[in-house]
């Protein structure tokens, strides 16, 4: 079934549970990702969760809801990134330059590209919260919180080799799940 199909699909089935459920569903699903996005153009993570949450809102209108019900993905994108457009448009100062680009590129690579690295990075999030709890927490420690293999290994009550270990295992789970997706394309 082409991707655009299944999704429809799987938003009809999401929209099936209610609305506040299914806008409940996409929020989770795509309001880390979007905000990754945002913050490609914007350069400023509180701008980027402001716009985020502003296009949630415009997605919670339900007239908007039953309008965008069978491509809410493409909505959300699109808001966010129309929505930084405004953003940048009243800034006027130095991010002329930037929104000159965005305004020039509309339809080039970089657009789709900033898009794909954030359902990357989406996608990626999803496969950490699949790993079992101790190599999350591990993953997570090492690479978002910084933390050395003795330290974690200290927080933990264990070793820093099974530390290292633990987070060699979890790399390979998400390069074969990265493998099995890209073996789609």
């Amino acid at each position: 079934m082409p991707s655009r199909q299944k999704e429809n699909t799987d938003n009809s089935k999401i929209f099936g549970m209610g609305e506040e459920k299914a806008f409940d569903y996409f929020f989770r699903q795509y309001y880390a990702a979007l905000c990754f996005f945002a913050k490609s153009i914007l350069h400023d993570e509180d701008e980027a969760k402001d716009v985020v949450q502003d296009c949630f809102l415009k997605l919670w209108d339900s007239q908007t809801m039953i309008e965008r019900s069978a491509s809410v993905r493409s909505f959300l994108y699109t808001a966010v990134r129309n929505k930084c457009v405004d953003v940048l448009r009243r800034k006027k100062t130095k991010q002329k330059a930037e929104l000159q680009l965005i305004q020039n590129n509309e339809n080039d690579s970089e657009y789709f590209d900033e898009v794909t690295f954030a359902e990357m990075i989406r996608q990626l999030d999803g496969y950490l919260d699949e790993l079992p709890s101790k190599m999350r927490h591990i993953m997570k420690l090492y690479y978002i919180d910084g933390k050395k293999y003795h330290e974690i290994a200290s927080k933990i009550n264990s070793t820093p080799e099974a530390v290292r270990r633990q987070k060699a295992r979890a790399l390979h789970i998400i390069r074969e799940k990265f493998r099995a997706l890209l073996s789609f394309f």
